[in-house]
């Protein structure tokens, strides 16, 4: 999916209420697809009554207008591009549980005039990401896609619950980023690589930062990177996280994390987690307890 049907998407994050059900209306290629979007937290009359007069809706429309015509329950079903990458791949998803009422099923039929009907189709990806992902600032948005230039880097910051532009610049050759990294709170740094073409995310973690916003800046990285990003049109190709300016090091293109992670949603269990022991390491230890249901340090951290 492009960027510019990607913005559009993105535009209905506005316009969809997660209690309000509705039948949407969206053209795709040469045809029209009709979603019937019930929430979860709709009203169980109202879901029943979309769902019970979708298939009238596109007979008194016509049939001729629409390709297909299937069924929502979450604005990110809608709105996020994993959810049509999935429902346009094989197998178009996952089936529905058999306990859900007849017109929600996944099972896919067709309808008078050859329109598609694939009913509910749970999503494979969860997509908490986007559900737990942090505003953005316009002019952030903005910078993020200028990524595709040599040399580009934007650096982005969390200022209390939102995602905040700290600048954007042109041609930095790799030798000239660790001066632009602060070295007291955390940010995040994408970075166009002009030798690898490489797209580059840094997560500047620096041990002085205070535990809780070492916490939410973790907290914030999938739905800057999974969603804010790719909604953008950029992908991010290494991932690296690093304490202190100087721990700054560009791998090899084989290599999609680099660094040491202390970061859940930077490190994978092929890595061997990260130092042993650092400083703020006990107060970590009491905050992840305390707001993560007594999460394990050593499955934060790693292995190491």
């Amino acid at each position: 999916m492009n960027s510019a049907k990607l913005a559009a998407l993105n535009e209905l994050d506005n316009v969809l209420n997660p209690r309000v059900p509705l039948y949407l209306l969206l053209r795709r290629n040469e045809s029209l697809v009709v979603i019937t979007y019930v929430p979860y937290l709709a009203k169980e009359d109202q879901r029943a009554l979309f769902l019970a007069h979708r298939h009238e809706l596109v007979g008194q429309l016509g049939e001729k207008h629409f390709s297909t015509s299937l069924i929502c329950k979450e604005i990110g079903e809608i709105t996020d591009a994993r959810s049509w990458d999935e429902r346009d791949g094989p197998g178009g998803g996952t089936v529905n549980e058999a306990s859900e009422q007849a017109d929600e099923r996944g099972a896919q039929s067709t309808l008078e005039g050859g329109v598609k009907d694939m009913g509910y189709m749970k999503n494979k990806c969860r997509l908490c990401d986007r559900r737990m992902k942090n505003e953005i600032s316009p002019d952030a948005l903005q910078a993020l896609e200028t990524l595709d230039q040599s040399g580009a880097t934007v650096q982005i910051s969390l200022t209390t619950e939102t995602l905040t532009l700290t600048f954007a610049h042109k041609n930095i050759p790799p030798t000239a980023l660790p001066p632009l990294l602060p070295t007291t709170k955390p940010s995040f740094t994408f970075y166009r690589h002009p030798t690898t073409r490489l797209l580059d995310f840094i997560f500047h973690s620096p041990d002085s930062a205070t535990v809780r916003e070492r916490m939410t800046h973790t907290m914030a990285i999938p739905g800057l990177i999974n969603v804010h990003a790719v909604d953008q049109g950029m992908h991010v190709d290494q991932k690296i996280e690093i304490h202190e300016p100087g721990e700054l090091v560009f791998k090899a293109e084989d290599q999609e994390r680099v660094g040491k992670f202390r970061s859940v949603y930077l490190r994978r269990e092929r890595f061997e987690g990260t130092e042993v022991v650092y400083e703020n390491m006990e107060g970590d230890k009491e905050f992840y307890d305390s707001v993560g249901g007594g999460v394990s340090l050593e499955s934060v951290r790693g292995n190491g």
